[in-house]
């Protein structure tokens, strides 16, 4: 049964912003049904709004601060570089042509010495620092894998610039500009920060905020698969207790040597 809140969302999709970018529950749900109604104005109640269960410009900032095409950037130069590339490249909406392939996939893939159908979320880390970077080839810590990116990134900032879900009041240590590695549970993610390798997946963060933190990742989905099919914002709450248990960590980017 139609409404104003679903005939006001389903016309707001694809034109105010794409089902596929918006935070979960959001992005699994049809903007023409009711439960997505009903799920914007529960979260429109948490954040103090008027819940009448539309998506428009006021509940979208709120809910989805990093969605804008120029939003406020803070932080070094090399952050603000780093936080706009990402940014345009979710914005560009890239998709994969064939399972991890396509024009921009390769680029992605060439820059972590990739080759056409290898897992590419890392190596759109790698491409990321090095347009922001302005150079020929990305830091020495960037790799192919995600969780080996994790061990030379993380051991290279430092324990200053880097923080895991162990760490005491780490939410507060999360910044804009961090990458961010998940392994595929929460046994291989402790591993992994033992120094052991495991399968996973990487993403740059754009912003922190109360809630949780959100990214700009490659090679997932609007389910948040680590063998997706493009490049996509994502969301993740710190009290998502599945995700923060699997996530290895965060380390600062630009404090793991390799750009200034």
């Amino acid at each position: 049964m139609s409404d104003a809140r679903t005939r006001y969302n389903a016309a707001q999709s694809g034109v105010m912003w794409h089902v596929a970018d918006l935070p979960a529950p959001l992005c699994t749900l049809d903007p023409a049904s009711a439960a997505f109604a009903d799920a914007v104005a529960a979260m429109q109640a948490v954040r103090g709004y008027g819940a009448d269960g539309k998506l428009g410009p006021n509940t979208l900032a709120a809910i989805m601060p990093a969605m804008h095409a120029q939003p406020v950037l803070v932080g070094s130069a090399f952050v603000v570089k780093l936080l706009a590339v990402a940014h345009a490249e979710a914005n560009a909406h890239v998709r994969e042509d064939g399972k991890n392939r396509g024009a921009r996939v390769e680029e992605y893939q060439r820059a972590a010495a990739l080759g056409p159908g290898d897992p590419w979320c890392a190596a759109f880390v790698a491409w990321c620092m090095m347009q922001a970077g302005g150079t020929a080839k990305p830091p020495a810590w960037c790799s192919g894998s995600a969780v080996t990116s994790w061990h030379k990134g993380s051991r290279a900032a430092g324990p200053a610039r880097r923080c895991t879900p162990v760490d005491a009041e780490f939410a507060k240590r999360v910044q804009p500009g961090f990458v961010w590695i998940r392994a595929v549970d929460a046994a291989s993610a402790a591993a992994a920060r033992n120094g052991t390798w495991s399968i996973g997946h990487c993403g740059i963060v754009i912003a922190v905020d109360a809630a949780g933190f959100h990214t700009v990742e490659g090679n997932t989905n609007a389910a948040g698969s680590r063998e997706g099919d493009g490049v996509y914002r994502k969301f993740h709450r710190w009290d998502d207790a599945a995700q923060i248990g699997r996530t290895v960590g965060w380390f600062d980017a630009q404090g793991s040597g390799g750009m200034a």
